[in-house]
């Protein structure tokens, strides 16, 4: 019965191939389908009227063409892909919300905001021109805000779109343990399952595009998941894993987490969960940082200024700041560091006399504002009012916070001096102090007056007097000559746009000892600690950050409010000039850049990361597109081949089925001849 068995087994081998070859024609263009192969082998011989004679064909499975090393290398590269892609999508939003190819770009609107400051300074009472610095300002503020809306817009919606990747990943998970189950079933019963195979192979795949995953072959056509360090699939288990926030160095990072642990990794590198973690814990936080500094930098420079200045109002009677959640100095936005407040007020009468409020890292809101308050004309109403500073002047007082010089110095000449003659010739001269000073730094000059003979009291303009002028350091920069020489109430140069005047050229210029000193203050700034801009008082602009900038309400209802002058007469131009010339000042909390350079940079760095992603992105696509070609080669079902090989088995199938009813005639014959 050996022919029987051998035809059997041919047709059985044919039928099956012949299958095999359908399933391949079927899922010729089924997503990663892997085409499939019979194994045929040919049966043992036996041993058969002294002769070894094969006993026909052996089916001995189906081979699933799979090249795992290339399918390792698409799952690694469509994951970076996916990574890529979404970044970039991210990286458009952003360059498309800076809009540096229009003409309404941040950049255009800081040279806008410099240029009108610069027009206003050449007419600085023009309300023209005023209006105009206004309306500049808040088309940049504007413009800062929207694209600080658009970061802080892109991060909310990258966390949900995290979450639904999450919950996707976790479902894939399930569904990937539910096909190794079947797998391991029917493979543990001798049965093939490549079908089953491609679809688990292909939900992998698709979780690859989520989330960066390293695969692990085991027995029986098992496939392990890790995520990270966490085991999500192991065999038919299911580890789930679950989004979280955690802070690290002061951030507030996006990460995942094995479900019920509390570790949380944040450092994912592919697919659009990595990409989502990357560009919400560091890209996006990173561009969010810089957009701050410009703003804050922006912010207090100008209010910098802005505070010690007034505008062709003049002086104050009351101003009030904006409402302060915090009461540590420590904690104000922007900060505020130890120094001193100069506050200049006027009496009644027109003297103007400077007192020091000092802040450091120990005082509070509270504190400053009682240390205000105590200022003689300023001790009727200031305080603090549902958490705003208001400073406010007693009747017939002013206050501001210009910088420069008092008119009138401090200085140890007795009211009436021994041993010059008559009563009216022992009285000090009047002594004034004029100009503008252009210093950088705040100064004191100490000018103490020296005779010849020592020991002497002199006449202003007579004798041999002189005026030593020394700075804060001790150094000797100028030496004025008030004796014979000297024309009483000519105004003397000391240094940085100061004058001194002494005496008037009259009946009685005034007398001085010998030893007398007289003490000039020269501010540059006004408030060395920050304090008046951190707390709103006489501010341009408001606002901690690029989210909240704006231009303040003051300035906006009306711009005759802007600070141009830092003169006591409220009529020249020089803090407009100063404000004009932040825009080509560079700043060291901008890294030694203008605020125009360092936007400019901040444009450039995320074009140029979108450029480098573009091109990674294409590089990463040819590599993709190559190994799908060999894997193409390897695994893919060419039509062709296969109605070859269907024509190969279906002749195999019809030449066993002749061979049978051969074998059947010649059993019949010998039978007929038996019988």
């Amino acid at each position: 019965m050996a022919g029987y068995d051998i035809g059997m087994s041919g047709i059985r081998a044919a039928q099956k191939a012949l299958n095999v070859i359908g399933n391949n024609l079927a899922n010729a263009a089924t997503p990663g389908y892997h085409r499939q192969e019979v194994d045929l082998r040919p049966a043992e011989d036996s041993y058969l009227n002294g002769v070894m004679t094969g006993q026909g064909v052996d089916f001995a499975g189906i081979r699933r063409k799979i090249d795992t090393f290339l399918e390792a290398q698409l799952l690694q590269y469509n994951s970076s892909l996916s990574a890529m892609s979404r970044k970039l999508d991210a990286l458009r939003v952003v360059e498309s919300g800076m809009g540096e190819l229009s003409l309404s770009s941040i950049s255009e609107s800081l040279d806008n905001f410099y240029a009108s400051l610069s027009n206003l300074s050449l007419r600085p009472q023009d309300v023209n021109y005023q209006t105009s610095v206004a309306a500049s300002a808040e088309t940049l503020t504007s413009q800062l805000r929207n694209l600080a809306s658009i970061v802080h817009s892109l991060q909310d919606s990258l966390y949900t779109e995290a979450q639904e990747v999450v919950d996707k990943v976790n479902q894939l998970a399930v569904q990937v343990a539910k096909m190794n189950q079947e797998i391991f079933s029917f493979q543990v019963q001798g049965q093939e399952c490549g079908n089953l195979m491609d679809q688990r192979d292909l939900l992998i795949g698709q979780m690859g595009e989520y989330i960066d995953i390293r695969t692990v072959q085991r027995d029986c056509g098992v496939v392990d998941v890790a995520v990270a360090d966490i085991p999500i699939v192991i065999g038919s288990n299911v580890c789930a894993i679950r989004l979280g926030l955690t802070e690290e160095g002061g951030q507030t990072k996006l990460g995942i987490a094995a479900e019920g642990t509390e570790q949380l990794d944040t450092e994912l590198q592919n697919g659009t969960l990595g990409a989502i973690c990357e560009l919400r814990n560091s890209t996006l936080a990173d561009f969010l940082d810089k957009l701050n500094k410009l703003a804050v930098s922006l912010i207090s420079e100008i209010n910098r200024l802005h505070v010690q200045g007034i505008s062709s109002n003049g002086s104050f009677t009351t101003l009030t700041g904006w409402t302060m959640t915090e009461s540590s100095v420590a904690d104000f936005v922007p900060p505020v560091t130890a120094g001193t407040i100069y506050v200049r007020v006027i009496d009644p009468e027109g003297i103007s006399r400077r007192y020091e409020v000092s802040v450091n890292e120990t005082s509070t809101l509270e504190s400053v504002a009682a240390d205000l308050a105590s200022i003689p004309g300023l001790d009727g109403a200031t305080g603090l009012y549902a958490g705003r500073l208001q400073i406010v002047a007693n009747t017939g007082y002013q206050f501001d916070f210009l910088p420069g010089v008092l008119t009138s110095p401090t200085t140890t000449i007795p009211s009436e001096l021994a041993g010059a003659g008559s009563a009216e010739n022992q009285k000090p001269p009047t002594i004034a102090i004029s100009g503008q000073y252009t210093g950088t730094a705040n100064q004191t000059y100490t000018c103490t007056v020296h005779t010849n003979p020592p020991d002497q009291t002199l006449a202003i303009g007579n004798g041999t007097m002189s005026l030593e002028v020394k700075d804060g350091s001790g150094a000797v920069v100028a030496t004025l000559q008030l004796g014979s020489d000297y024309v009483p109430g000519t105004a003397l140069s000391i240094e940085e746009g100061i004058f001194i005047t002494l005496g008037t050229n009259g009946i009685s210029p005034g007398y001085l000892n010998d030893g007398d000193v007289i003490t000039i203050e020269a501010l540059a700034n006004s408030d060395t600690s920050g304090f008046l801009a951190a707390v709103g008082i006489n501010c341009f602009f408001s606002g901690c950050d690029a989210a909240s900038i704006d231009v303040t309400e003051d300035i906006r209802l009306d711009a005759s409010r802007i600070a141009v002058s830092t003169g006591v007469e409220g009529t020249d131009n020089r803090n407009c000039v100063a404000m004009a010339s932040l825009g080509d000042r560079k700043m060291a909390a901008l890294g030694g850049m203008t605020t125009k350079e360092y936007y400019q940079q901040l444009a450039v760095e995320v074009g140029q990361k979108i450029s480098v992603l573009d091109m990674q992105s294409r590089n990463t696509e040819e590599i993709i597109r190559s190994l799908e070609e060999q894997r193409d080669a390897a695994s893919s079902v060419d039509i062709n081949e296969q109605a070859s090989l269907m024509i190969v088995y279906e002749r195999m199938f019809q030449a066993m089925a002749k061979y049978l009813n051969s074998v059947n005639d010649s059993i019949d014959t010998i039978m007929s001849m038996l019988s």
